[in-house]
């Protein structure tokens, strides 16, 4: 306060968005130890909350019609066992209270995996001929997509609640997002 470097999170919240400051405060800061805010920071997680806005109408607009829950499937693919070691992962560090972790171990895979590797190989995918490629990678995004939301959930309610009412129904147990069941 001295220095007078304060940011009010109630101005940054209404300037960025809630979730975008509650992920803020929660990534990069362990329990017990000193936070480096500043609005820099605030606002690289308002880009990361524009890039789930972005993933989810990708996905969205691409599936024509939705597959079956990949429960059904016959086969779990590498996509989806990876995403499940990733979701394990961030399960631990939540149980253990390890919340800053989980934040950043979600925050790279959305963006770094999910966003710039896996979305961007599934386009070729998703536009060409093969209906039964198209409808298993259509089901693995939605199957890790849906699942990636209640992993943020936690962090980001505001964003996910609202993604979650959009997601299809065969994807939904639960009609609010905060009621679902934790991905295993």
């Amino acid at each position: 306060k001295s220095l007078g470097n304060i940011i009010d999170p109630v101005d940054m919240a209404e300037k960025f968005g809630a979730d975008a400051v509650r992920t803020a405060l929660v990534t990069g800061t362990g329990a017990g130890n000193d936070s480096n805010l500043s609005e820099d920071k605030i606002k690289a997680h308002k880009h990361f909350a524009n890039k789930i806005w972005n993933i989810t109408r990708f996905i969205l607009s691409t599936a024509e019609e939705f597959p079956s829950p990949l429960g059904e499937l016959p086969a779990r693919s590498a996509l989806v066992e990876q995403f499940n070691e990733i979701a394990r992962t961030v399960s631990d560090d939540i149980e253990s209270y390890r919340l800053h972790l989980a934040t950043e171990n979600l925050y790279a895979y959305v963006w770094h995996e999910f966003a710039d590797k896996i979305i961007e190989e599934s386009k070729p995918i998703l536009s060409g001929t093969d209906e039964e490629a198209k409808q298993e990678r259509a089901a693995e995004l939605l199957y890790i997509w849906t699942n990636c939301i209640k992993l943020l959930h936690p962090f980001m309610p505001f964003i996910t609640e609202e993604i979650w009412s959009m997601a299809p129904k065969q994807y939904r147990k639960q009609k609010l997002l905060m009621v679902e069941e934790w991905p295993e």
